[in-house]
């Protein structure tokens, strides 16, 4: 959507002209809509290995709990990507549940992979967004393997 004075495009309309700081969260169909939007991204980011999306939408305090227990901040997520990338075939989302609270949105979704050397999973992940700074930041992350179903 194109502003009026400004002619640049904003997914938050309404809130052209005003200091971040200033801003305050969307209406809750608004924040749902964009956290959809980001979780999108963040998968893309998640399969590509995309640290420069993750250092943007990462607040500077998040956590970050992956699948084995390891605990994360910002920095040290950001390091793994670069030292231990995931070779993904295939990474999507699938039973999405988006839940507002205020200046707070979680998401969660059960993420089908594949690797490249073949092995296969699936992951339940919870993400947290809180409206800082005038934009939605990842606050919080948590995956968890889910385990294979048992043979017959």
């Amino acid at each position: 959507m194109k502003t009026p004075s400004s002619g640049f495009t904003t997914l938050f309309p309404g809130m052209h002209g005003r200091s971040p700081h200033e801003r305050s969260p969307l209406a809750p169909a608004e924040a749902e809509a964009a956290i959809r939007a980001l979780n999108q991204e963040y998968i893309i980011a998640a399969r590509t290995n995309d640290a420069g999306w993750f250092r943007q939408h990462l607040a500077e305090e998040v956590v970050v709990i992956l699948g084995d227990g390891r605990r994360m901040g910002k920095a040290e997520f950001l390091t793994s990507l670069k030292d231990q990338p995931k070779a993904f075939r295939s990474l999507i989302v699938r039973n999405v549940s988006v839940r507002t609270f205020g200046p707070a949105v979680q998401v969660d979704a059960d993420a089908p992979w594949e690797l490249a050397d073949g092995r296969t999973g699936v992951s339940r992940y919870i993400d947290t967004y809180a409206w800082l700074e005038g934009r939605w930041q990842v606050i919080s992350a948590q995956i968890t393997p889910l385990p294979r179903p048992s043979a017959p």
